[in-house]
């Protein structure tokens, strides 16, 4: 029987060079390959060596980071090499044929799947043709579009860097059955596309024997994790800028006049804005309650002042009209306001003459009740006391004005707590967020 196949053999190979045809000699190699094969069995003539799978993953395109549901969908290059012991040849019988082309749906394939696929279809064979050397050696080829989940950390966005795993094993092969290696080439950036949203910074690739409570034997697997980081430029020109526009808004509005009354408006209107803004900054967040962004926590803070200064708007406005009869500036607190606080506000020099005028008064009305006291005469201390009124009464337009230069010191009071609020406030966050997107270790 050897006999009668090597004379088959022979007169197969003078046929394929009398017809110097490469189609007709692939065509009768693939034919002898597939003859008896099976690919439901692990191609080794010894069941108790393990089947060497060699993982290569190019990564070409991030096409999209779905942060609300926290999947990435990429695309790459994914290539498979194994030795299949069925599938070897004497390329001297077959021409010098020493590599060939089949369809990989005829032969076996390692089931190496993507542990974090998130597809509907949750795919683990290629469908392309694969390159058959004549050492039995299996290349397998195939561009590949994965959805794979991929947890967000949106603490720091939109200065966040990501890191998503890619964890490929078999998936029923323990690593006595399937072993994996790593391809040298495997997370090159060569052929890699940018995408607008996220730069690819590195790909670091890890192998794991990961031993599982259901089975004693380990589970070889590779991880290549994405690590990228936001392009930050687009949400810096439609969130942070307008929010930090919205606070020289209310800046205008501090510096309004307090008997101005579009100021509450401007406060109400710029409060209702950045809630907005904060609508619109969660659309791209993860609904998770984890993490806070900072982000969410700078719009939330300014939302806060704003709120904060509706209200001290509302107590100096109440402070500009507090002027009726008899009802003159406490004199504490006038001299807390017009002595004190208007030195720190650069207003002592507005205020100078309330104080002076009520030092006069002072000392008018107390000449008037001694000079009464030495006279003995209780008639004129009770004139010179039913007449505070009418003395009130007289000076009822300096009360007036007395009034609402106490609501302006207050107003420039609140004007510069409100400057350096913001000032701290926006200052330290990008500070922050800057120092720590230039520290960002790398794997």
């Amino acid at each position: 029987m050897i006999l009668i196949g090597r004379v088959d053999n022979l007169l197969r190979i003078l046929y394929f060079a009398a017809s110097s045809s490469d189609v007709d000699i692939q065509a009768i190699l693939v034919n002898d390959l597939l003859n008896n094969y099976s690919k439901i069995t692990r191609p080794v003539f010894n069941t108790s060596m393990a089947t060497v799978v060699t993982h290569q993953l190019i990564p070409i395109q991030i096409l999209n980071v779905d942060e609300r549901n926290q999947v990435i969908t990429v695309k790459v290059w994914v290539e498979l090499s194994w030795n299949d012991e069925l599938l070897r040849w004497n390329a001297s019988d077959y021409g010098e044929l020493d590599s060939v082309h089949i369809p990989i749906s005829k032969l076996w394939q390692p089931d190496i799947t993507l542990y974090e696929s998130v597809a509907s279809e949750f795919e683990r064979h290629f469908s392309t043709d694969v390159q058959v050397q004549s050492d039995g050696t299996v290349s397998a080829p195939q561009p590949m579009v994965y959805h794979a989940s991929c947890p967000i950390d949106a603490t720091y966005f939109p200065f966040d860097q990501q890191e998503c795993d890619l964890k490929f094993g078999s998936w029923s092969y323990d690593g006595s059955l399937i072993d994996l290696e790593i391809d040298p080439t495997s997370g090159s950036l060569s052929n890699y596309i940018p995408n607008g949203e996220w730069n690819l910074l590195t790909v670091p690739i890890i192998k794991h024997a990961v031993y599982y409570t259901c089975c004693p034997e380990p589970y070889p697997d590779i991880t290549y994790t994405l690590v990228m980081r936001r392009r930050s430029l687009f949400y810096i020109y439609t969130l942070l800028v307008p929010v930090m526009l919205m606070f020289i808004v209310i800046f205008v509005g501090f510096y309004l006049p307090t008997e101005c009354g579009e100021r509450m408006t401007i406060f109400v209107t710029s409060m209702l804005s950045l809630i907005v803004f904060l609508t619109v900054a969660s659309e791209y967040l993860p609904p998770t309650s984890e993490t806070t962004p900072f982000i969410q926590k700078y719009v939330i803070s300014t939302i806060g002042l704003v709120a904060l200064s509706s209200v001290l708007t509302g107590f100096t406005v109440n402070l500009h009209y507090q002027s009726h009869d008899c009802a003159p500036v406490p004199r504490r607190l006038r001299t807390i306001v017009f002595k004190y606080l208007a030195v720190v506000v650069f207003m002592r020099r507005k205020t100078r003459f309330f104080l002076e005028k009520a030092d006069n008064i002072a000392n008018i009305k107390s000449k008037e009740l001694n000079n009464a006291l030495n006279d003995e005469n209780t008639a004129e201390i009770d004139k010179v006391q039913t007449s505070e009124c009418s003395n009130n009464t007289i000076y009822n337009n300096d009360n007036i004005r007395e009034w609402q230069m106490l609501a302006s010191v207050f107003d420039r009071l609140f004007l510069l707590c409100y400057i350096v609020a913001f000032t701290f406030l926006t200052g330290g966050i990008f500070i922050y967020l800057g120092n720590r997107n230039n520290k960002v270790v790398y794997h």
